[in-house]
């Protein structure tokens, strides 16, 4: 299995075994040990362990004193989990249909005074702003536009590139990692201009997300306005007594 080095390990770990646990573990049950996980992986044991602890947080396993590790049933029942940042691609096939992606736009241009301002930058200066339209089994799903500050731009590129996730592009062009992402939850209904890219009727209800994503060291480095059709994405939340 392959870890993904640039990531902190016990995070890759956690992702490969999410994954088993929809797939081998579709019907529950109790993950290998520790050490079997470790020798697998070629990881430690110590970041098995960190890896369990984040996917017992999430609630995807139970752990129990002297018994193992067990998958919670009710976890698999989840397609998307609200406090989560996926990759669209990622969180489309997640939810059972085949993703792709179309790129609508590609400009540089001064943001909106509102999405400046979430990236801090009381100036105005240049973004790059790409505009894609992520499918589900070949229908419209997500229509996402990513915000960068071009002077956060290393590297050449081409347009063909931003067709990728975004987070790809801030790392090999960028040299930019996202850390954690702050995101405001709104409603919204389809406009003129929504309702023909998403294929819905006008006034149709939409679920948005305006999203800052920041680096290790707490900048803002990308703002996302993301736009959810209910049919193919539909999130939950896990919440834990205190």
């Amino acid at each position: 299995m392959l870890l993904q080095r640039r990531v902190p390990l016990a995070k890759s770990v956690a992702r490969i075994l999410r994954q088993r646990l929809r797939t081998v573990y579709a019907d529950g049950g109790r993950l290998p040990s520790e050490p079997d996980i470790a020798a697998e992986l070629g990881v430690s044991r110590g970041t098995v362990r960190q890896a369990l602890t984040i996917l017992e947080r999430e609630g995807a396993v139970i752990r129990r004193q002297g018994s193992g590790t067990f998958v919670n049933p009710y976890f698999l029942r989840i397609q998307a989990r609200v406090e989560t940042a996926y990759e669209f691609t990622d969180l489309i096939r997640q939810s059972g249909y085949e993703a792709g992606i179309r790129l609508i736009s590609v400009a540089r241009e001064t943001p909106p005074t509102d999405i400046a301002a979430a990236l801090g930058d009381a100036a105005g200066g240049e973004a790059l702003m790409v505009t894609k339209l992520f499918t589900a089994d070949d229908q419209p799903a997500i229509l996402c536009t990513d915000v960068v500050p071009v002077d956060l731009i290393r590297q050449p590129y081409t347009d063909a590139e931003l067709a990728a996730p975004i987070f790809q592009f801030l790392d090999r062009r960028c040299f930019q990692t996202i850390a954690h992402v702050l995101a405001d939850i709104l409603p919204q209904v389809a406009g003129d201009d929504l309702g023909p890219l998403l294929d819905v009727p006008p006034d149709s209800p939409l679920l948005r997300f305006d999203e800052v994503g920041f680096n290790s060291l707490n900048k803002p480095v990308l703002f996302s306005r993301v736009y959810y059709r209910d049919q193919y994405i539909r999130f939950s939340v896990l919440r834990k007594k205190m």
